[in-house]
């Protein structure tokens, strides 16, 4: 009686491994799929986030630039 227990056993374990390896089988393309968008994203973000820190760079230096004439301008408006 046990050894039809085990050997029901063994034979369930190995169906689940066999269901369980074909499933992996179907479904690997498309996990590496989503690894490789996944990838691309995250290269896509990091690109943007550097693009980012140059406008914002740029746009201080065009602030920067924008402040000097003013003050000139209030400087001889001073004088006067």
């Amino acid at each position: 009686m046990e050894t039809k227990y085990i050997i029901g056993l063994l034979a369930g374990i190995f169906i689940y491994v066999g269901i369980v390896s074909g499933l992996y089988l179907v479904y690997k393309p498309d996990i590496e799929y989503q690894k490789e968008r996944r990838r691309k994203a995250k290269e896509a973000r990091q690109k943007a986030l550097e693009l980012a820190k140059e406008a914002r760079k740029f746009q201080q230096e065009q602030s920067g630039d924008q402040e000097q004439p003013q003050k000139e301008s209030e400087n001889k408006d001073k004088e006067t």
